[in-house]
């Protein structure tokens, strides 16, 4: 509120607002557009950034939609729906060839139950053996951090987690890692990968433990282990010595991957797997999490990306403001399903 005062005491003649009522609560909301009716009385133009539907109804003239920093179309408020800005959002079709395989899933891998915490509101979810979750919902919605806090990295408060039908404590990352979950991070280059390291080092950061012998590092175990990673992965690195920074993203993601398997997971949390990825290195990346698949890992992917999220996973499961809002079947999932449950225009099938 401090901050949209500070904008409307300087006079300005344009306004621009970027997702205004996101901290907003439903009564500021409302003090919010009465201040806006009457700013747009005295001749002021605004320009409101909002993914919340109803508002762009409630106080917009005309919309603007845009797309992966693209102008898709415009109109006039009152001759559009709902619907017509969904169809606009996600207006695209599924052109790329997802390589998914089906396999019957086996038993629950994790069941997260009525989890709350800084990050979470109320999360309940199972993912089995065998299995792609993907996770859909827009940015702000908190998928990284709802997949964070099952990886020990946020605090919950109350809920609970079990691996393999027994209730687990994760208060880190490190038990998260002794209860057989790994998390590749959205951002590898910050939080996945150490860039001055070499390919091997990074590889292996994680799952040190295993090649300890007393005090000592079995450097030959480790280095054996380091290299059928690259063979199978098909990591293109001139030697396993190669400090990570000079491989292309592809590899880069492709040693984060191998990095989290290391630590023999029984579940693989895969934060938008693809991102900065070329289109050959990202058909690899989907082959490989097939591959893991059919292995018996479990895997909750994560990604912005709706064709990958529609293309690859079992069951698709949508967040809006901390909440699972939605959850379907791959058999049933559509992009405007999805986008409804993701801007909370609507309920989906999920049963807590």
């Amino acid at each position: 509120m401090v901050e949209i005062a500070k904008a409307l005491s300087q006079d300005a003649s344009i306004i621009v607002m970027d997702e205004p009522t996101d901290a907003l609560t439903d009564t500021e909301t409302e003090s919010l557009f009465a201040v806006i009716r009457e700013l747009t009385a005295q001749n002021k133009s605004l320009v409101y950034i909002t993914h919340r539907l109803k508002e762009v109804f409630e106080i917009c003239d005309d919309v603007t939609v845009l797309r992966d920093g693209k102008f898709i179309a415009e109109s006039a408020v009152h001759d559009i729906s709902e619907d017509w800005i969904i169809e606009k959002m996600v207006g695209r079709t599924l052109t790329d060839l997802f390589p998914r395989v089906d396999t019957k899933p086996g038993a629950v891998t994790l069941e997260v139950r009525d989890l709350v915490g800084d990050q979470v509101n109320g999360i309940t979810f199972s993912i089995a053996a065998g299995e792609i979750v993907g996770v859909a919902g827009l940015m702000g919605a908190g998928r990284t951090e709802f997949a964070r806090t099952i990886y020990g990295a946020y605090a919950y408060s109350s809920g609970s987690i079990s691996v393999a039908g027994k209730v687990v404590e994760i208060r880190s990352p490190k038990q998260a890692i002794e209860h057989g979950i790994a998390y590749v991070s959205e951002d590898r280059k910050r939080d996945g990968l150490v860039l001055g390291l070499s390919v091997r080092e990074n590889m292996s950061l994680s799952s040190l433990g295993s090649f300890q012998k007393g005090i000592i590092l079995d450097g030959a175990a480790e280095r054996a282990e380091v290299d059928s990673y690259v063979n199978t992965f098909n990591i293109k690195t001139p030697s396993i010595e190669q400090i990570i920074k000079n491989l292309s993203g592809g590899n880069q993601q492709k040693v984060a991957i191998a990095k989290a398997l290391m630590t023999g997971p029984k579940l693989l949390i895969l934060d938008e797997p693809t991102r900065g990825v070329d289109v050959g290195a990202r058909k690899e990346i989907y082959e490989l999490i097939n591959t893991l698949k059919l292995k018996g890992l479990s895997i909750l992917m994560i990604s912005s990306d709706m064709p990958e999220v529609l293309g690859m996973s079992d069951r698709v499961i949508v967040m809006h403001n901390k909440r699972i809002s939605g959850e379907f079947p791959i058999a049933e999932a559509t992009q405007e399903k999805i986008m409804k449950c993701a801007i909370g225009a609507t309920k989906g099938d999920h049963h807590e």
